[in-house]
């Protein structure tokens, strides 16, 4: 737009509508432009804040039965439902996690169900106090 002046406005020669649609077109090309760099700038500074924690938490390790009790339970590739529930319990290490009863976690932990307990104890290799089993996916 040039001055006051629009393409679509009456009375402008074709001349004048094509000159001004083209101006429009580029100043709507520089803000894309702009936009675009603006948010490529800010995702790669998000980037590089999210590689800085996880360098700094240390790698994430897979659940076995060979883990350290004194292994975090923030460590370990576990589910988000389960990382919650074991967070809310205040349990942070393999070895608390293989010390509390299955009847422990199941009572004081709302979200915390048969299945996930399951999960849990067959990732860690844990045996079930309460007689809880591994649900099997394929039968048997």
């Amino acid at each position: 737009m040039i001055g006051d002046k629009k393409s679509t406005d009456p009375g402008l020669s074709a001349a004048e509508r094509k000159t001004l649609g083209e101006h429009d077109a580029q100043e709507a090309i520089a803000d894309h432009q702009s936009a675009r760099k603006a948010f490529h700038k800010n995702r790669e500074r998000r980037r590089e804040e999210r590689m800085g924690g996880e360098a700094a938490a240390g790698p994430m390790v897979a659940p076995t039965p060979e883990l350290p009790d004194d292994m975090p339970i923030e460590g370990v590739l576990l589910s988000s439902r389960i990382q919650n529930a074991l967070r809310a319990a205040d349990l942070k290490t393999v070895g608390e996690v293989r010390e509390i009863s299955d009847e422990a976690l199941m009572i004081s932990l709302p979200d915390f169900g048969r299945g996930s307990l399951s999960n849990l104890r067959m990732k860690l290799g844990l045996p079930s106090s309460a007689g809880v089993r591994p649900t099997s996916k394929k039968p048997t």
